[in-house]
């Protein structure tokens, strides 16, 4: 290197090229590289404008491999770097993805770049996985755990991956931004269903869409993965929907040859030319931002070729959700993972109400909050006919459940423990234990049926593995195993709430079932109502075999033999097993 050479190296080390007129994407150009190369936003022309728009609320719903992290990364420590004194997050959805994130991508970026490096020689700066200072900023970099939520105060937030979060844990990640006047906070990530994560978060911005100008006809398109969009010679013209193509109709294509067309004209859209590409908002007045990445926004990356091939190569695997996910950076809804309209209408069997005799067994879940949810089931027929569906203020549910004990015979129940646990207890006293709370457990060991008793030996309430509560909810509606009635003008309120539950399958990771949008109530309180009788069982089985060991013990063969004729000293009523309602 000569003299003059090395004079300019450090003289761009020590002053930055920046300018208050100087964009984000600008000042990452002219002050970073990639491979000893200047950055460069070529092939990549889509992610100029969201790189510059730093927008306080801003969703971006994308396709994976589109370098998105590596230009948000960027983004993050220059925003940084130009800004004095800020605290910023980065977050990630997990240890695992944090450390390696931090390991392979954040520290060659912000170790080898001069222009995060113009300390003093005597000013070291603090540097280690989750922390990176810039100057007098720092950068947090968190995996999602609660404490990482509660414990940083930032003035920027990143959430990458938003949909692989915890949604509780994102949800606290906003009030670590009260204290600040800037208040950014941006998300990413490729989507998982319909209605969840990053696609609520898009749904509700302006939805920024990338539109190519057809040069033929100047007709603005938004390329999709469909027959309308895609020529492919050797496609059957009778295919509606290209994710059934399968590896015998893929051999009889020319997939090498095929192109995006212009839905208008037919003509083949120039996707390597940048200058017929455009950001064009949906919603323009809307308060949050929005964009969307889908694959031709880099299409160099993402041949026809290259989608088919994952296609296929998802449908071996079984897994065609994640290659609408990941593949096409679309939202998909898996039937197995979430209860289908169909399957709710099914055991919807009419709105008037039906005629319950006084003094018939019943059972009834609470969805406990502000506004109750409460179900009541017929536990005479074969299977359980709910046909109560009330909505109850709180403070007006001790009563409306003691009214349902003098009209009927409850014979199990239950409801939430939490958030108001001391109402569940008295309303647990009032019942004489007949309607339980009951403690959602998440733990991956949790048991179906956890009897939590106090120092006298009483059962306090029951603590029961979650997901299994919610798989055997969505089981009874899917097995046809209980039928719904009387619910009046509250069948579309019951279906969104048997919609708003998704089941999530994760690699490596236990399945769980997270909420959409929260309007879950009548879900839950099937659930409760559906687990109360298994914990009536449980609990019948534990004082019948109690019974026994004392009858054996004092040697009361006769009283075992009285039991077991049904004739048992409590006079207990049948349980829901004898009915078939286990």
């Amino acid at each position: 290197m000569s003299l003059f050479e090395d004079f300019l190296s450090r003289l761009t080390q020590k002053f930055p090229e920046d300018g208050a007129e100087m964009s984000m994407s600008q000042f990452i150009e002219a002050n970073t590289s990639l491979k000893k190369k200047p950055f460069s936003f070529k092939g990549y022309e889509f992610q100029r404008q969201i790189v510059d728009d730093m927008h306080p609320n801003l969703a971006v719903i994308k396709c994976s491999q589109v370098g998105l992290t590596e230009i948000q990364i960027r983004k993050f420590f220059s925003f940084l770097k130009r800004t004095n004194a800020i605290n910023g997050i980065f977050s990630l959805p997990n240890d695992e993805m944090y450390k390696r994130v931090s390991k392979t991508r954040i520290k060659p970026i912000v170790d080898e770049e001069p222009v995060f490096n113009q300390h003093e020689a005597s000013k070291k700066p603090n540097r280690s996985m989750d922390l990176y200072q810039v100057d007098d900023s720092f950068g947090f970099i968190t995996g999602g755990k609660e404490g990482d939520a509660t414990s940083i105060n930032a003035d920027i937030m990143f959430n990458d991956e938003v949909d692989l979060t915890d949604q509780e844990i994102l949800a606290l990640y906003g009030s670590r931004l009260q204290g600040s006047r800037i208040k950014i906070r941006q998300g990413f990530s490729t989507p998982t269903f319909d209605g969840y994560g990053i696609d609520s978060m898009y749904k509700a911005s302006d939805q920024h869409e990338y539109l190519c100008r057809c040069s033929r006809c100047n007709h603005w398109n938004l390329p999709t993965f469909t027959p309308k969009f895609i020529n492919i010679k050797g496609l059957s013209s009778d295919l509606n929907d290209l994710s059934e193509i399968d590896a015998d109709m893929a051999m009889k294509m020319d997939l090498d040859n095929a192109f995006t067309m212009c839905e208008q004209c037919g003509s083949k859209l120039d996707l390597l030319d940048p200058t017929r590409f455009e950001w064009v908002p949906r919603h323009p007045g809307r308060l949050s931002r929005g964009y969307w990445v889908r694959p031709y926004c880099a299409p160099e990356l993402n041949t026809i070729r290259y989608i088919v091939e994952q296609l296929l190569d998802y449908k071996r695997k079984n897994s065609i959700r994640r290659w609408y996910n990941t593949v096409l950076g679309e939202p998909y809804n898996d039937a197995n993972a979430r209860l289908s309209i169909p399957e709710i209408e099914a055991v919807m069997h009419g709105e008037g109400a039906i005629d319950v005799p006084l003094g018939s067994p019943v059972a009834v879940g609470v969805d406990v909050g502000q506004t109750c949810h409460v179900v009541v089931a017929d536990l005479r027929h074969s299977v359980p006919v709910v046909f109560e569906w009330l909505q109850v203020p709180s403070d007006q549910l001790k009563e409306k459940l003691a009214e349902i004990r003098t009209r009927y015979r409850v014979v199990a129940g239950g409801m939430d423990l939490n958030p108001y646990a001391p109402l569940a207890r008295e309303i647990r006293d009032d019942s004489k234990g007949i309607i339980m709370p009951i403690e959602y457990s998440t733990s991956l060991k949790a048991a179906p049926v956890t009897l939590v008793k106090d120092e006298m030996d009483s059962i306090t309430h029951v603590s029961s593995n979650r997901t299994g509560i919610i798989d055997k909810t969505v089981g009874m509606i899917r097995g046809l195993h209980v039928n719904f009635a009387g619910y009046g003008n509250k069948k579309l309120i019951i279906q969104t709430h048997l919609q708003d539950m998704v089941r999530v399958e994760l690699a490596e990771q236990p399945a769980k079932w997270v909420k959409l949008t929260g309007d879950d109530h009548f879900f839950h309180a099937l659930g409760y109502l559906f687990h109360s009788l298994r914990i009536h069982d449980y609990i019948s089985s534990q004082d019948e075999q109690e019974e026994r060991q004392m009858a054996m013990l004092f040697g009361l063969v006769s009283k075992v033999q009285q039991s077991e004729a049904g004739l048992n000293y409590r006079t207990r009523i049948k349980s829901p097993s004898v009915l078939g309602l286990r």
